[in-house]
């Protein structure tokens, strides 16, 4: 038996945008002849992937949601996480691709709490690397003394951040030790 889930226009904010977990929705129709094609593959990995949501809509029946994300032609598969969209899949293509693709999204957007850690401290700390090398290459250009000693707080907030960014490195290397 399917896992996948038949949502609406009605409900794909509460089944797709407010779901807890990465989801695929397959946009289709029963007169299109590759919709038919791809479907049992999300039958199958939707058995495969319980970390995973499969839904299927019915653009015909449901054509808010189609115009809403400009479903101008199926099967169009699209990814969400968080309530965002995260990536699409066009046409009928094969299992591996598709497998392919919710593989990728899942370890972009782990489900379990320590995937979860690591992609969060991975992201600050590359956010934090950026801005310290954007503040030093100001601070290079900035070659007024008197400029320089009035922004001191606002260096040794910079000097504080560029600490806990290491703090945060070593952090997630001892993470990715245990697992």
């Amino acid at each position: 038996m399917t896992k996948v889930v038949e949502i609406t226009d009605s409900n794909f904010e509460q089944e797709v945008l407010e779901s807890d977990v990465p989801t695929e929705v397959d946009f289709w129709a029963p007169w299109c002849g590759p919709c038919h094609m791809v479907s049992p593959v999300y039958d199958k990995l939707s058995e495969e992937y319980e970390d995973f949501k499969f839904c299927k809509i019915n653009v015909d029946e449901n054509p808010r949601t189609a115009q809403g994300f400009n479903i101008v032609s199926i099967p169009m598969q699209m990814y969400f996480n968080n309530g965002e969209k995260v990536d699409e899949i066009l046409g009928a293509v094969p299992e591996h691709m598709i497998r392919s693709k919710v593989e990728d999204i899942l370890k972009r957007f782990p489900t379990d709490e320590g995937g979860r850690l690591k992609v969060l401290l991975s992201s600050w700390i590359d956010q934090n690397k950026r801005h310290s090398e954007k503040f030093n290459r100001w601070k290079e250009k900035t070659s007024d003394a008197e400029k320089l000693a009035s922004h001191n707080p606002v260096s040794q907030a910079v000097t504080h951040m560029q600490e806990a960014g290491e703090q945060l490195v070593k952090a997630l290397m001892e993470l990715q030790d245990k697992g």
